[in-house]
């Protein structure tokens, strides 16, 4: 395995991320953990049922897709043919799209909570201010955000060349950074965590990502 910095302006990286995942979806779904972790409570215990949640990253609907919609209305958005079309499979009573996050548009207020797993940081982190601003427009006021980050410091982007056998880009910042983006953009921190990766084969072991839980002022 090895990593490279992600510098080439003629790469688009975006498609490194489509390609993985559609080429390596049902390996990346085998290994996900069936269960959710316990940091989605604080999303189903702050909402009515019927309540309009967003999945950014949703991948094949397994787990948080499949929880979330046993309560609420559940839209997810994966970048990932393959993963989308899992996803359905998966979780019928949910509505995806299959489309990039940064170029999709909802209306205005128009979810109660958005969640995203392990996804904002395959989005190249020069747009992530960008990103959170749109999360504010959408959701509803006091609306709920969940998402998690990578577990490195803030650093350049890079590509990894064997993500379940395929090149897979990443591009974070670090904490410290997503807290003043958080506020910059109309998002107050109410907790933040630590989740694991979110792979059955490694619960409990060393790979965690922080998350952090916020509402829209």
């Amino acid at each position: 395995m090895s990593f490279r910095i992600a510098n080439d302006p003629e790469a688009d990286y975006r498609a490194f991320v489509r390609a993985a995942y559609d080429r390596c979806a049902m390996d990346y779904a085998n290994q996900r953990s069936p269960a959710a972790g316990a940091e989605l409570n604080l999303i189903e215990e702050r909402l009515a049922p019927g309540s309009r949640v967003l999945d950014v990253g949703c991948g094949a609907g397994i787990p948080v897709v499949k929880q979330l919609s046993n309560k609420f209305e559940v839209t997810g958005v994966d970048i990932s043919s393959s993963m989308i079309g899992m996803a359905r499979e998966n979780v019928p009573s949910a509505t995806f799209i299959r489309a990039d996050i940064t170029e999709t548009g909802f209306l205005e207020a128009c979810f109660d909570a958005i969640v995203s797993y392990y996804a904002i940081f395959h989005i190249p982190r020069q747009e992530h201010r960008d990103l959170f601003r749109r999360f504010a427009r959408w959701l509803r006021p006091g609306g709920l955000l969940l998402f998690t980050v990578a577990p490195n410091d803030d650093g350049p982007g890079y590509t990894e060349d064997d993500f379940f056998g395929e090149t897979m880009y990443w591009s974070n910042f670090g904490p410290e950074t997503y807290r003043k983006i958080l506020a910059e953009t109309g998002f107050e921190v109410e907790q933040e965590g630590i989740v694991g990766g979110g792979r059955a084969d490694v619960e409990g072991q060393t790979e965690v990502h922080p998350f952090f839980f916020a509402d829209r002022n």
